[in-house]
């Protein structure tokens, strides 16, 4: 069975439509953000004048406050427009192959907020040796034309694969162009070392380049420290504050150095109506099957940092909860 098809993986990414992400339909969040790819890509091939690319890639000159001021919204649009039929296949073929690995490692929510960041960073990184372009003007170092735009979703795509690279390392691939087997550490290592050699000896799309490089640095990153990602989509609120007030918390008391239970901590459970702790009940039984599930298949010397680590917060909370019925 594939790990896509297991009843908590589809669990999980229903669980991210209702929360007002992308999985809707029972398509994967993956599947979504290829579709959106191909979307806009056909709608700007139907348009005369590519009005989506005029206002929706990015460039130093649009990010920098000369051009009337920094405007944020390219850092994530240049993500979605393609130059031609040949660069959104190759994109979109490499998300299809490795962005479904990532989202079972994630889940859908995490998975989003992933690609799309790996995607920033790959802008930042572009705008950065871009600016150094305009000081140093080193030929064949550095570009140095502030109105270069940059489309594609090359540098989340390099981010998925680096975070494949961490997640099954020895998975054995067979490229197209050459077709040979790698490993997936292998492949995803070569691929940012082409795109260094490609940016610091002149490569014509050496902006690309520069891009590719920070969405893998972004992705090796983020895939060992993806609790960063759970702010992504806080835009309009905080949803840890929303999300902890009047819910329940643990009180951790003693010198365990914020360890519950082992070392002897004590724990209590605050009020909270009802339903909201029906509802947070639920959610992590959810996490718990999820975790189970994973044991079940791997055993419990195969689960990943974040797996241990959601077991652990599992648990946690199963005590405190016990506790909270006892005083009651």
């Amino acid at each position: 069975m594939a790990m896509h098809d297991r009843d908590y993986v589809r669990q999980e990414s229903q669980g991210f439509g209702r929360r007002g992400g992308l999985g809707y339909l029972g398509l994967t969040a993956n599947t979504w953000i290829i579709a959106i790819n191909i979307a806009v890509f056909v709608l700007g091939a139907m348009s005369q004048k590519d009005i989506l690319r005029e206002y929706g890639h990015f460039s130093t000159y649009h990010a920098a406050t000369w051009a009337g001021g920094i405007q944020f919204w390219r850092f994530l649009t240049f993500q979605f427009l393609h130059a031609d039929i040949t660069h959104i296949f190759f994109n979109m073929l490499g998300l299809y192959m490795f962005g479904a690995m990532v989202e079972d490692h994630l889940g859908a929510r995490k998975y989003v907020a992933f690609y799309l960041t790996c995607g920033i960073f790959g802008a930042f990184l572009y705008l950065i040796l871009n600016l150094l372009g305009q000081f140093l003007k080193v030929p064949g170092l550095l570009f140095n034309d502030i109105r270069i735009p940059l489309i594609g979703a090359s540098a989340g795509v390099f981010g998925v694969i680096m975070a494949c690279a961490k997640i099954a390392p020895n998975t054995v691939v067979q490229l197209l162009i050459p077709p040979v087997p790698l490993k997936m550490r292998t492949m995803a290592y070569a691929y940012v070392g082409i795109a260094f050699v490609s940016l610091f000896f002149g490569a014509r799309n050496a902006g690309g380049e520069a891009a590719h490089i920070g969405g893998a640095l972004a992705g090796f990153f983020f895939i060992r420290n993806s609790h960063l990602l759970r702010d992504f989509f806080d835009v309009f609120s905080d949803s840890r504050r929303n999300g902890t007030r009047g819910k329940l918390r643990l009180v951790r008391d003693g010198g365990d150095g914020g360890r519950g239970g082992a070392m002897g901590s004590a724990a209590r459970v605050s009020t909270q109506p009802a339903s909201d702790l029906a509802a947070e009940e639920a959610a992590i039984d959810r996490d718990l099957d999820r975790v189970l599930a994973r044991v079940k298949e791997v055993g419990s010397e195969g689960l990943n940092d974040e797996e241990r680590a959601t077991l652990e917060r599992v648990t946690r909370w199963k005590r405190a909860r016990a506790g909270g019925r006892a005083e009651r």
